[in-house]
């Protein structure tokens, strides 16, 4: 069983339904969801609505390969064409971490290489599991999210998730 990390974001709405839908579905494919943070929202830019994410904890007997799969199909169903990273996306899941594992290996980066432009994520992440520590910066993710400049800093938001 292997313990990880996911993030979860969207920019058009509807957002907060998109992510929900993406963790009953991961439930769904054999990823045990632990626990969620809370829910953050970056600031509106000039052509998004602005994200909309959290992180989650958990477990699973996927590979680390079958679980990026299974994220990628997840976000086709809930509406991300494959290839298309410019503009806003509707869903992304992305694997944070996966136990301790440093994994490059073609186009499989773990831990998540982006952690730190994705402020929704850092900051949803940070708490979580404020005290763990990058298995690759070497560094704590309250650390790293405390170096986040000021406005890039997302805002907690009302809305709770049940995990």
């Amino acid at each position: 069983m292997a313990r990880v990390f996911l993030g979860l974001q969207a920019e058009v709405p509807p957002q907060r339904e998109r992510i929900v839908a993406a963790m009953e579905r991961l439930r769904s494919c054999g990823v045990k969801i632990i626990r969620a943070s809370p829910w953050f929202r970056s600031a509106p830019a000039e052509n998004s609505y602005g994200a909309i994410g959290l992180a989650v904890e958990a477990d699973t007997t996927l590979e680390p390969r079958q679980l990026r799969s299974i994220c990628q199909g997840i976000e086709r169903i809930l509406g991300r064409e494959p290839g298309d990273n410019l503009g806003p996306m509707p869903i992304e899941i992305e694997i944070l971490f996966y136990n301790e594992k440093i994994i490059n290996d073609g186009d499989l980066h773990i831990p998540y290489p982006h952690l730190l432009r994705r402020g929704v994520i850092l900051a949803s992440l940070a708490e979580l599991v404020p005290e763990m520590v990058h298995p690759v910066l070497g560094r704590t993710i309250g650390e790293l999210f405390s170096e986040l400049p000021p406005e890039r800093r997302p805002r907690r938001s009302g809305e709770t998730t049940s995990s």
